[in-house]
């Protein structure tokens, strides 16, 4: 009887699993105004929990969130399930970090949103050294201000997404490095700063991949997340999803990536596991 009993119990404790596992809300931030790269990451999640056979319901979050410092929080405690953030190595000791890079690296091949009195200086800009006379803004938070930093750029930080769009429109920064997925759908929605423009000369590329960051309260998402991703690469239909993606389709026609000048710089600040994902992950960009 005793055996029987916690057979049993093994058999029920199994079917509540699988129940829970099948049955997920997956948190996840608001996407922000203009954002084709937010919008992109959580059509990805909703890819990877149809792809790992699982009910998961995808939540936006109700209520203010902020900087990428106040998530991070969050997703620590577990008010989000998961973001969609690049990666550093303080970051994925943190939280869980599922490991493929969501744009195939793209989030380090970076374009500048800039105003009218800076963009023809930009035309004569060679190298990074070039590049260290102009300041940069950033999120608070954000992981690139470590690698700019490291490059030699002078950065700044604000806690405000639109504010920077703001700053950059009334000259009190030069440069708003943008992955090149981001900053033309982001201009399109702003089209009150009237001074800004994507700057058609540069294209400033380091190692950045963004990671679909889970919190470590929700373990079992991770692992849903990271089977999921497994299987969309071993079948070729992630592969698939982010060549069809209109975000990645309309990059690439407007980019204009052949008739850049491009300036290359080191990120120290990436984990060694990231450091050691194999190449096959990574998008050859000079192959487009």
């Amino acid at each position: 009887m005793k055996k029987l009993m916690v057979t049993l119990t093994a058999f029920a404790l199994s079917v509540f699993s699988v129940h829970a596992a099948s049955n997920t809300t997956i948190v996840h931030p608001e996407p922000r105004a203009g954002s084709a790269l937010d919008l992109y990451a959580i059509e990805l999640i909703e890819f990877l929990a149809e792809k790992s056979g699982g009910s998961v319901t995808l939540q936006a979050f109700d209520g203010q969130i902020g900087s990428q410092s106040r998530k991070v929080e969050m997703l620590k405690q577990g008010k989000l399930t998961v973001d969609w953030l690049g990666a550093d190595r303080t970051l994925e000791a943190e939280l869980i970090p599922v490991r493929y890079p969501v744009f195939r690296g793209l989030l380090g091949h970076r374009l500048f949103i800039t105003n009218q009195a800076t963009e023809p200086q930009l035309a004569q800009i060679s190298s990074a050294s070039d590049l260290q006379s102009l300041t940069m803004i950033q999120g608070q938070g954000w992981a690139d201000v470590k690698v700019l930093n490291s490059a030699g750029f002078r950065v700044r930080e604000i806690s405000s997404f639109e504010n920077i769009f703001k700053v950059v429109d009334t000259g009190r920064a030069d440069l708003f490095p943008r992955a090149l997925i981001e900053p033309f759908s982001e201009l399109a929605e702003r089209p009150q700063y009237g001074n800004l423009l994507v700057d058609p000369h540069l294209m400033l590329i380091y190692r950045f991949p963004m990671f679909l960051f889970v919190s470590p309260q929700h373990a079992d998402v991770a692992e849903m997340l990271n089977g999921a991703f497994e299987a969309a690469y071993q079948d070729g239909s992630f592969i698939e999803f982010f060549n069809n993606a209109p975000l990645v389709k309309e990059t690439f026609e407007k980019a204009n990536i052949g008739e850049r000048t491009v300036i290359r710089v080191d990120n120290p600040h990436l984990s060694n596991e990231t450091q050691a994902i194999p190449d096959t992950f990574w998008l050859d960009i000079e192959a487009q």
